[in-house]
Parts: structure tokens; sequence; C-alpha cells
């Protein structure tokens, strides 16, 4: 099969995914073999991965283990919201553990009934997809200078917006407003609600201080969001929280919680809440920090593109999309590195792309592979 009818099989893969990236298994079924070598696409922290894999690989060894985990029920999500409380600082009361942070999005979405969510572009579909048009879009809010608080609220208020959306770190722009304008934009609610996405808090430099402001933002009209597999590299557990006082809404999300986890997902749980988790966890964020950051510097250094500073586990890169049209499609086939294309975003196009950071031999690997495709 030559490579022009793989780029055909592959652009009808990523249609057929709709807003999100095809899995590994769909790209293996429509080209019959697997051509990732290196996963610059979904999104992760390879080093908290390795705590996670190899506490699994011993708690495994033994068959007893393996066979309670298939044989039994898990613990309910109020189990792991507790351990989840303790590793992440939270009152384990206000809590609600769904299967992804995409269902507790679809709780909030349904169990606040919002009618018209602000939501700022480019950003995470899922909010756009489940709504049906029930929200508003800025103009390309999170690529501009002015990521202020007053810049949402008077566009909230002139679109006659109930709610307003804020994920930060933003994705896929990398980019966070200031824990001021944070503060400030909570102050200038009103009536409005506030869905926070914290998914990609972790990767913040200034995390304990965001941690600490986050304390001081539980009003009844907030809502916090996580998914746990971003920065504990854990994807495939299906792992996420809503965090909010608002007791109508902790209510109707716990009556969507039934028998919604997995074995996996609970014994994560307690990984994060065992003496030599945070240890090694905060060893994996610093790891990933200078990966990070030498990965940024790299990537500098190629002319011809465009790479935006980051405080989440990836960078946008904006390149000659007219040049180079099907650069993700022969970076996978030619070089197996995957990464993800922003043909599909609200307020991106063909000149974007999203690339996580990896290991530092990978990202190194992926700068070289980059260098041929763009000279």
């Amino acid at each position: 099969m030559n490579i022009e009818k793989k780029i055909k099989i592959l652009k009808k893969i990523k249609d057929s995914a709709g807003l999100h990236s095809p899995s590994t298994k769909e790209i293996i079924a429509g080209l019959g073999y697997n051509p990732i070598k290196h996963d610059f696409c979904f999104l992760s922290n390879p080093y908290a991965t390795d705590i996670v894999v190899d506490y699994f690989k011993d708690y495994f060894s033994k068959k007893e283990n393996i066979f309670n985990a298939l044989e039994s029920y898990p613990a309910d999500q109020s189990y792991v919201g507790k351990n989840i409380a303790t590793f992440e600082g939270l009152n384990s009361d206000y809590i609600v553990v769904g299967n992804g942070a995409v269902q507790a999005i679809e709780w909030v979405c349904e169990g606040w009934g919002l009618k018209n969510l602000l939501i700022p572009t480019p950003t995470y579909s899922t909010y756009y997809e489940l709504l049906n048009k029930k929200y508003t879009f800025t103009s390309d809010f999170w690529l501009s200078e002015n990521l202020t608080a007053d810049t949402l609220i008077k566009i909230a208020n002139k679109n006659n917006c109930d709610s307003v959306l804020l994920i930060n770190p933003n994705n896929p722009t990398s980019e966070a407003m200031s824990l001021a304008e944070i503060q400030r934009l909570v102050s200038l609610l009103g009536d409005k609600k506030l869905i926070i996405d914290e998914s990609f808090s972790h990767f913040l430099e200034n995390y304990s201080e965001y941690s600490n402001l986050r304390k001081k933002l539980i009003f009844k009209n907030v809502t916090f969001i996580k998914s746990m597999s971003k920065d504990c590299g854990v994807a495939g557990i299906r792992l996420g929280y809503l965090y909010t006082i608002d007791k109508n809404l902790l209510d109707y999300s716990k009556r969507k919680t039934t028998w919604n986890l997995n074995n996996f997902s609970v014994l994560f749980s307690d990984l994060l809440v065992t003496p030599f988790f945070n240890e090694k966890y905060n060893l994996a964020r610093l790891n990933f920090f200078k990966a990070r950051a030498e990965f940024l510097a790299s990537l500098k250094k190629i002319s011809g593109i465009k790479v935006y500073t980051s405080q989440a586990n990836f960078f946008l890169i904006k390149y000659n999309g007219k040049k180079t049209p099907n650069l993700v499609y022969e970076m996978l086939l030619n070089d197996g590195i995957y990464v993800r294309t922003m043909s599909d975003k609200v307020g991106l196009d063909n000149d974007y792309i999203r690339v996580a950071v990896r290991r530092n031999e990978e990202n190194n690997f992926f700068v070289n592979s980059l260098k041929k495709y763009i000279s």
C-alpha cells in the first residue's frame, strides 16, 4: 500500500473520530498495523506513568489480586473521592468522581441546566459538543494578549450568557490566566455560573499558589472539573471529578454514579494516598518541568515555526500548513510520530499542531523529524 493511500485512510479515520483524535486501536484497524512509535498526540506525564506502571506490575504479580480485580464489584465513587480529595487537598464532601472528566462535564452541563455558556476559543471541544448550540464563542480569546476577567465578563454580558467556561491552563493553546485575574473573574460573576476546568493545573509551576487560591473560590456558582489522566498519565483508567459546594449539583451528579467506576480506578486511587507516592510524584513533576524547558528551547531554534510558551504538558505550534498540508500524516507514516492536527479546532486551522511533551530522547527525535519537513 503506497503512502498516498495510507494518508487517505488516516484522513477517513480522523473524520470518523469527529473533533477528537483517533485511538491507537482505530488506527491499527484501518492500516492493518501500528505505525505509532512515539505518541505526541495524547497528553500525559510519562514520568508519572512509570510510577503507576510499577505499582500495578507489583500488585498484579499475584494471581489472587488479578482474580479479585476482575471478579469483585468496585468500591463506589465516594471511596475513590476520599482518596482523590486527600491527594488534591480538597474536602471530600464536595467531590463527585466520574468515569473520566467527560462524565463530570456532562453532569455540570445537565445538572446546572446551562442555557448559554461562554466558551473562550480555541479550546477543548467536549463542552460545545455536549451543549448542542447552547453556548457562545469568544473570538480567539486564548491567542490574544488580553487574557482578562473584564474581557470575558463583557462578552458574557453582551451575549446574555448565564455561565462562563475557563479551562486553565487551556487546551490546546497551553496558556494560563493569572491567579489575580481568576480571582477577579469570580468576583465579577454576579449571578452567572463559572466552570473552572483544572485538568492541566499540576503543570503550573506555581501550582501551590493556585491550590491555595482554589480554597478561597468555594462558591455555589463555581464548579471545578479535573481529569486525572493528564498529570498522572493514566488516560486508560478513565478518572475525573467535579468539585463544588452546590448541593443540588452534587445530588444530581451522585444519582449518576451507580457502578460508574472500575477496580483499576479504585486501585489507582489507593496509590494516591500511599506514603511513598507523593515523593515519587513530586520528582516526576520536576523531571517533567526540566524536559518541557529543554523541549521548548530546542523547538525555538527551528526557523519557520512559532511555538507558544506552555504552562501545560504540550506545545501549540504554528507552521505553514499550505507548504506541508499532510504534515501530521507523513510524520506518522514515515517517522512513527503521532501528533494532533488542529484543523478541526474552532479558532485554529491546518497551520497548527499540538505536540505533547515526552521524555528528552523522544522530544529530541521529534525536533529532528520536524526540521526535515519544515525545511
